[in-house]
């Protein structure tokens, strides 16, 4: 099997998908990098994402939240507490949504950068 461009290989990632075949899990759970892809047999031992996930994760939800607050506020129709409870939940849903999507980002551009 030949190698993928840097460009599918993080593509794939981003899709939780094998940075090498695109078709098997990158993951066993949701966030447990599998230690073989079941479809290609790459192994993905010592390919590890380290911090980088968690740093884009909060760059990306604080570029989401940050405008989201601005226009709350400056509209002013919300209870603090009303305000409070959606920008949390905002906060959460969007981190638990964005994390393994980052995290398979990495690791794809940790595989592909081993791979060169």
């Amino acid at each position: 099997m030949t190698t993928p461009t840097t460009t599918t290989a993080l593509l794939r990632g981003f899709m939780r998908k094998c940075p090498c075949c695109g078709a098997g899990a990158l993951f066993d759970g949701y966030l447990k990098r599998a230690d073989v892809c079941l479809h290609c047999a790459e192994s993905f031992v010592g390919v590890d994402a380290d911090d980088g996930p968690a740093w884009l994760t909060i760059g990306v939800v604080a570029h989401i939240i940050v405008p989201l607050l601005i226009f709350l506020e400056t509209r002013g129709t919300m209870s603090y507490g009303a305000e409070a409870t959606l920008m949390l939940s905002v906060t959460i849903v969007s981190t638990l949504l964005l994390l393994p999507l980052c995290k398979g980002f990495f690791i794809a551009a940790v595989w592909s950068l081993s791979k060169k």
